[in-house]
């Protein structure tokens, strides 16, 4: 199968996007078969905040090592067609760290990660502008030529410069938005400006529009608040032009993917605690959720 390049997006901070995509990931890696020698790559592109270098654990691991700042350099020098019998001997895998296992996958490979050394100095942007192009180019020919599963990428909010790479690499753009009226506005006014660029950033973008972190339902003043969410989205939805925005997470009775208790305090992955505990309600239907998730970005 195609390397199919994911990105977890939001635009504005806040909206549970690093939590989502990683417990999106082992699910996905499942869905998709990623192994050893055909694996997931993920990457962090937040590279001002490193959201999910932390939630992994890995920032040590990156500090005065080659990161994804070094990547989006475009200086290293790396061919693009496949080396020796396969990705394992390519010299730009050697950069990437193994994390399935702290995903709770049985396969350790399955999922390589390149993180962020957050120690390390800001991009210089009127430096590395001309090459940004070549280097994503360069990326996609890399993963296609090497049996990646998917390459997903933990973007940046908003307009953020490495978040604008993150969207513009991706065939299926996950697209976090928590459900309240601020982000239903800016959600909507940031995808506006998106359709008036679609050519930028590729027009077989697939637009996953995931409510997350949905509280449980009220009633305030009388309204559902979660039925008044899902009409003010779907009336907004036809205001847009030229995008391929999937509509499967904003019904009222299927909305999204739902606040976890255990996640305010500390972030988990569902699919690993299963292994060792019996999951609370809101964690089982977030895990279903998830994994619906995976299984739309894989279909």
């Amino acid at each position: 199968m195609a390397a199919t390049f994911v990105t977890f997006f939001s635009y504005k901070g806040g909206a549970g996007r690093s939590t989502t995509c990683l417990n999106t990931l082992p699910l996905l890696a499942d869905e998709c078969g990623a192994n050893a020698n055909a694996p997931i790559l993920l990457l962090d592109m937040d590279i001002e905040s490193a959201g999910m270098t932390y939630l992994l654990g890995m920032q040590d691991e990156f500090k005065d090592k080659f990161d994804v700042k070094e990547l989006i350099k475009g200086e290293e020098n790396w061919p693009q067609n496949s080396v020796g019998e396969g990705i394992t001997d390519h010299p730009l895998y050697k950069y990437f760290r193994p994390v399935g296992k702290k995903l709770g996958l049985e396969n350790d490979k399955a999922v390589m990660f390149l993180g962020v050394d957050d120690s390390s100095n800001a991009l210089d942007r009127a430096v590395i502008v001309g090459a940004i192009e070549a280097v994503l180019t360069k990326f996609r020919h890399f993963c296609m030529n090497n049996k990646v599963r998917a390459a997903v990428f933990d973007s940046a909010a908003g307009d953020q410069f490495s978040a604008r790479l993150a969207v513009e690499i991706a065939d299926k753009l996950v697209f976090c938005m928590r459900p309240t009226i601020q982000f239903r506005i800016g959600t909507f006014n940031y995808l506006k400006r998106m359709s008036m660029r679609v050519g930028s950033f590729g027009d077989d973008t697939d637009i996953i529009l995931l409510p997350t972190v949905v509280p449980a339902d009220v009633e305030i003043d009388g309204v559902r608040q979660l039925e008044s969410a899902a009409e003010d989205i779907a009336k907004r939805l036809e205001t847009l032009d030229n995008l391929r925005i999937y509509d499967n997470f904003l019904s009222a009775d299927n909305f999204g993917i739902n606040e976890i208790g255990r996640f305010k305090w500390k972030e988990g992955i569902l699919y690993d605690l299963k292994k060792s505990r019996e999951l609370k309600e809101d964690e089982k239907t977030a895990l279903v959720r998830y994994t619906k998730l995976a299984k739309l970005i894989v279909d």
